[in-house]
């Protein structure tokens, strides 16, 4: 399945009160790169077909990031509809696999009227046991 990845530099303005980062960021930042990890498969830039957010199933935090961190996240299509495109996210710590993140945002393929149109994207089968693993994880937030 292919991927997309995009980093952030956590700085001082980024913290809580809890000298964390602030959580309301995260999701910033990680709306932002289920955005442009769907964007990628998408491959249309500057055109008047666009995808757009139309729901984000879950951001789940798993542990803190703190001043300084570099968090890498990564983007992996993992369900394709007819309109529609799901993308799971990651958020890893300082260029390891220590993840602080994770979720799933969905998003539809729309024309220069705001009317759904296909996207005609096909995804990969998932092959290694990661990949297996997200698209287990959406289909059980689906059947909720």
């Amino acid at each position: 399945m292919k991927s997309y990845e995009t980093s952030r530099l956590v700085t001082g303005q980024d913290m809580n009160h809890h000298d964390t980062l602030f959580a309301a960021r995260m999701a910033e930042w990680f709306t932002e790169a289920t955005f442009l990890g769907a964007s990628n498969l998408y491959g249309k830039y500057g055109e008047t077909d666009h995808l757009v957010a139309v729901e984000i199933h879950s951001m789940k935090f798993l542990g803190p990031s703190f001043n300084g961190d570099m968090i890498r996240f990564v983007s992996t299509g993992v369900k394709a509809g007819k309109t529609s495109l799901t993308v799971y996210t990651k958020a890893l710590r300082n260029n390891t696999e220590i993840k602080i993140a994770e979720g799933f945002s969905t998003f539809v393929c729309i024309d220069g009227n705001k009317k759904k149109i296909p996207h005609n994207i096909v995804l990969d089968e998932p092959i290694t046991e990661e990949e297996r693993e997200m698209l287990e994880k959406f289909n059980k937030l689906q059947a909720k």
